[in-house]
């Protein structure tokens, strides 16, 4: 409390005040909870799924040789890559760890795994292991060690036993769901579940709309005053005379929508206001948006408000953080994945190939149309300005196109003219040039 605002006079933070009292506390979340609350809270299921989905969505394209693409996109497919990433992203944030196990076939996991040793072929299976079925053996506590507070080695375990032990970390991905800031009292070298810090948030979102449901049932109530009441209830016949009179009284108003009453009784209807619940409800939904970092208009699938309000503001800061967390995270994983895939599909890595990451903001036909038009339109006022050789621009033009994929198959088509004309080149010098010594 010493960096809070303290008033003795005004008892502000000291004495009687109950905000001297507020504690923070950790809600301990077990795996059974983070279970139910994934299974079955929306809320939960796509503060887990969605970020996920959204990261993988665009997926990369890789910048290489036509042949080269199809051997590394059909080993992708092969292994289920993406599916997998996908699967451990989603254990990772929900359990706060998860792992891709990477198998070569190497009857001792403790041996370090070694990619130039990988042949093709040689890449066995690509699992994923949630947290609590890997366990981490031993903390390194080097600072000068690269697993530094990370696990030596690990046991892999079931329900049904242990399935190996002492797996070397070479052989292990590692996903961290919320990063522990306080790791050198970490014993497991996890992270916490993502959900672990908005709990709260979303607790008071579902106890904010159970309420309103349990309301439904309250919309109205008929309030019927009855004389003499208490005598009428302090027998059973008395009790058993007053259920029957009200039933029939009950089913006669549904069917005729009527109320048969004697003169002495007098009927009034009591209506719930739902004036404002709405707010209520839209707000925490809000906070719940803003404490997972998914913008409301993603996560609960609603359109911007206000004026001129497009939502595309929360969007480009929400895949600008997709982006970084992309970088941070798979960047590293598929690193090793993609050497270990490469000498799976071919035996080797090929030089001078790599991933580009799509972007996240895919335009509309009628966007990329006008941007074609625009770049065409650019294209010829350098040519009719002369400022770049007709062949360098053409060059530029083509491979814009080929980026752009504005014309399916060209690459292709525009490699076989090139390779026709090399071909006439070639007959032209064998036979026209008097020089040639052949």
């Amino acid at each position: 409390m010493y960096d809070s605002l303290v008033n003795f006079v005004a008892q502000i933070g000291i004495g009687k005040a109950k905000t001297a009292h507020d504690r923070v506390a950790v809600p301990m979340l077990p795996d059974d909870q983070l279970d139910a609350l994934y299974r079955g809270d929306w809320l939960g299921r796509k503060i887990i799924d969605v970020p996920v989905r959204d990261m993988l969505r665009p997926w990369r394209a890789w910048q290489a040789s036509a042949s080269q693409i199809e051997v590394i996109e059909a080993a992708e497919r092969r292994h289920g890559i993406r599916a997998k990433l996908a699967l451990a992203l989603r254990a990772a944030r929900l359990y706060g760890g998860a792992a891709i196990l990477i198998g070569d076939g190497a009857s001792n996991p403790s041996v370090p795994l070694v990619p130039e040793r990988i042949g093709k072929g040689g890449l066995k299976y690509v699992a994923v292991v949630p947290r609590r079925q890997l366990t981490a053996s031993d903390i390194d506590h080097d600072p000068a060690s690269p697993l530094y507070m990370q696990p030596k080695s690990y046991t892999m375990s079931t329900r049904s036993g242990t399935l190996a032990s002492g797996i070397h970390p070479s052989r292990v991905i590692r996903f961290i769901g919320a990063e522990r800031l306080d790791f050198d009292f970490s014993t497991d070298g996890w992270g916490d579940s993502v959900l672990l810090s908005i709990y709260d948030a979303i607790h008071h979102a579902a106890l904010t709309q159970a309420g309103i449901a349990e309301l439904v049932h309250e919309a109205k109530i008929d309030v019927i005053s009855i004389p003499d009441l208490g005598s009428h209830l302090s027998t059973e016949s008395g009790v058993s005379m007053l259920v029957k009179r009200f039933t029939h009284a009950n089913t006669l108003k549904s069917i005729n929508n009527m109320l048969l009453l004697s003169a002495d009784e007098k009927w009034d209807r009591k209506q719930t206001s739902f004036a404002g619940l709405t707010d209520v409800l839209d707000r925490y939904l809000q906070i719940v948006a803003g404490a997972s970092d998914i913008p409301a208009t993603r996560l609960l699938g609603t359109q911007a408000k206000g004026l001129n309000a497009s939502g595309d503001g929360d969007l480009t800061n929400y895949y600008d953080m997709l982006a970084g967390m992309r970088d941070d995270i798979l960047g590293p994983a598929l690193y090793r994945l993609d050497t270990i895939l490469w000498r799976d599909a071919t035996g080797s890595v090929p030089a001078d190939v790599y991933p580009e990451w799509r972007p996240y903001w895919q335009m509309s036909e009628k966007e990329r149309s006008e941007v074609s038009k625009r770049k065409a339109d650019t294209s010829k006022v350098y040519y009719d300005m002369g400022l770049l050789p007709d062949d360098a621009l053409a060059k530029g033009v083509a491979n814009q196109l080929i980026e752009d994929a504005v014309y399916p198959g060209i690459e292709a088509e525009l490699a076989a003219v090139q390779s026709a004309g090399a071909r006439e080149g070639e007959e032209v010098d064998e036979t026209d040039d008097p020089a040639d010594p052949a």
